[in-house]
């Protein structure tokens, strides 16, 4: 237990220190319980934590805080990290932490970017974020767009990237959009644009469509491609290029 008080500096000091919360050290794991409704374990920040505790152990000058039932409010991967190197847990208990407090404590910390993520998975050797890695580098694309192109599109890609989970389950159709970017930064500046780039991706999904009549429709209306403010007035935009001069039935992106 650290106890930050001083006998000489309280007789003296017209400002008293006062001891506001005392650390404590203990091996018995089990009285530990995680909340409910805290965040899972990221098994990167888990296994990163792990190897820089092995070489320089300062767990003992950040400990974990808990409440009265022995929750954990802050600290859930330092815990994990003691008791896989059977290390003593030092913490602080406070009375009345609940999950409001978790949530203010990670909304307070600092995010790790995506690249750290894809970094850190790639070095584990995760072959799919190696895969991405390869692709931002070669392409000089964003990750949302890479994976709006090569992943599903449930909208839960950006979860899965930071959980380990990731699959590009769509590399033909990633391929694919790539070479109709090719093509497309000789007609528009802005091709590699987000809104666009999801445009493309919605274009190959058009039962019908055909990228080299676009192409030779483009060809004679490239003025008529300006910057759009989303996906759905790119495809507005594209749909009536598309169409110029078509007799009879017209293809629909939208």
């Amino acid at each position: 237990m650290f106890n930050i008080t001083s006998g000489a500096m309280a007789k003296t000091s017209n400002h008293l220190q006062q001891e506001v919360n005392q650390v404590y050290k203990t091996n018995d794991y089990s009285k530990f319980k995680s909340k409910d409704g805290n965040r899972n374990l990221n098994e990167l920040h888990l296994k990163r934590l792990t190897e820089s505790v092995k070489h320089n152990d300062l767990l003992y000058a950040n400990p974990i805080l808990v409440n009265e039932k022995f929750e954990i409010i802050d600290g859930q991967h330092r815990f994990n990290v003691c008791r896989q190197l059977n290390k003593p847990v030092y913490y602080i208990k406070v009375k009345g932490l609940g999950l409001n407090e978790i949530q203010i404590l990670n909304a307070n910390s600092k995010n790790w970017a995506y690249q750290d993520y894809i970094d850190g998975y790639c070095s584990m050797g995760f072959t799919e974020y190696c895969y991405l890695n390869k692709l931002m580098k070669q392409t000089n694309l964003g990750v949302s767009m890479l994976l709006s192109m090569y992943a599903s599109d449930d909208g839960e890609n950006s979860v899965k990237l930071k959980n380990g989970e990731l699959v590009l389950n769509n590399k033909t159709r990633g391929a694919i959009i790539l070479q109709w970017l090719n093509d497309w930064h000789l007609f528009y500046d802005g091709y590699k644009r987000r809104s666009f780039v999801r445009a493309l991706v919605n274009l190959y999904n058009i039962k019908g469509y055909s990228h080299e009549k676009m192409m030779q429709k483009i060809k004679y209306q490239s003025a008529k491609l300006v910057d759009c403010t989303n996906t759905k007035t790119y495809l507005a935009l594209l749909e009536e290029i598309y169409n110029f001069k078509e007799r009879g039935d017209k293809l629909r992106f939208y």
